[in-house]
């Protein structure tokens, strides 16, 4: 090896050497933090917590499922796997981990091409994306989505979620993807409508 390439070298080996591993260990996986201080009665607090939010989560996981659709199956896969990973690697523990509507919403169109493979993939691959960007500490560049962007998008999504749903909710059986020619083809099939799906429905709406 030449001088130049010593030299070289040199600097590198400080750099690993001055790397608290056990630091950047105990940063990327919290669960080292706080499983040492984790007591029996946290324990009963995070079962009965785990539990009240599992009844919310399984129904509306399947609902998710469905507006994506795919099986009711995969709103469950989606609702409790992320739960497992995030026990390892979240570090907020008022953040509630699984799938939502506008989520469900965007990849409806793709579910309807590709089938539950391109959902798989599709996942997978955001996943893979939300890895490099958490390695990398590129959180901050949520701060510059603007307030009124995030707000109509959401609004929006909440229309076109709704618009979805008027088939099953009155029992027509007759699916559309588009708020416009969700309502068309509500007002085309108004001899369709079911009563006890819209009583029903209606309830629930109400409750």
């Amino acid at each position: 090896m030449s001088s130049e390439e010593h030299l070289t070298d040199v600097p590198s080996r400080k750099t690993f050497k001055s790397i608290n591993y056990k630091k950047l260990l105990r940063k990327r996986l919290p669960i080292l933090q706080w499983l040492p201080e984790y007591t029996v009665t946290k324990c009963l607090q995070d079962a009965l917590a785990g539990f009240s939010v599992g009844l919310t989560e399984v129904p509306q996981g399947i609902a998710y499922a469905v507006v994506a659709g795919l099986e009711p199956q995969y709103g469950l896969y989606s609702a409790f796997l992320g739960c497992f990973l995030y026990t390892l690697f979240g570090s907020c523990k008022d953040v509630n981990i699984g799938p939502t509507a506008i989520m469900a919403m965007m990849i409806q169109p793709h579910v309807e091409k590709f089938g539950a493979d391109g959902a798989i993939l599709l996942s997978f691959i955001t996943g893979c994306i939300v890895f490099i960007l958490g390695v990398l500490n590129l959180g901050f560049v949520v701060q510059f989505f603007s307030y009124p962007v995030i707000a109509g998008f959401t609004s929006a999504a909440a229309v076109q979620i709704a618009s979805t749903q008027l088939s099953s909710l009155f029992g027509t059986g007759l699916k559309s993807n588009e708020f416009i020619d969700a309502v068309v083809t509500l007002f085309e099939n108004l001899d369709k409508i079911t009563l006890w799906d819209t009583l029903l429905g209606g309830r629930i709406e109400i409750k």
